[in-house]
């Protein structure tokens, strides 16, 4: 077996992939992020007073869905209030659900890690970091 050493790609300053390319990815096949057999939804959700909500995902068997927001780079305050906020806005739109708040980014800060704990006892909100890695002619996502 040959070693091939990978190469981590920095998504938020790559022009090929960016953050469509890894919404596409997830969108395809949403069972990448770890979350279980979940289906796509909606793409670029418009919510009421402003912005696009990334993607909703939708796990049948719980009845629950994701409203996933995604960030290249490192986290900061705008994407977590804005994640919270779409979440927020489906909830009472959709209460048939039951809901989840998610980010995706690239890097997740202690500093907002230690937030996203503090509001999980009142708030279902999963943080998931993502590392896009190229190993010779091939890209992977890892989780």
């Amino acid at each position: 077996m040959k070693y091939l050493k990978p190469e981590i790609i920095n998504l938020k300053s790559s022009a090929e992939y960016n953050e469509k390319w890894l919404q596409a990815r997830i969108e395809e096949d949403p069972s990448i992020i770890g979350l279980g057999d979940l289906e796509f939804r909606y793409s670029e959700k418009m919510m009421v007073g402003g912005g696009r909500l990334d993607t909703i995902l939708y796990d049948p068997e719980s009845n629950r869905r994701y409203e996933v927001e995604i960030q290249l780079g490192k986290t900061d305050e705008s994407h977590i209030i804005r994640t919270l906020e779409y979440w927020d806005i489906e909830r009472k739109r959709n209460p048939q659900y039951e809901h989840c708040a998610v980010i995706i980014a690239e890097d997740i800060t202690s500093r907002f890690l230690n937030v996203i704990s503090l509001f999980n006892g009142y708030i279902p909100f999963i943080a998931i970091q993502v590392k896009a890695i190229k190993v010779g002619d091939n890209i992977s996502l890892f989780y």
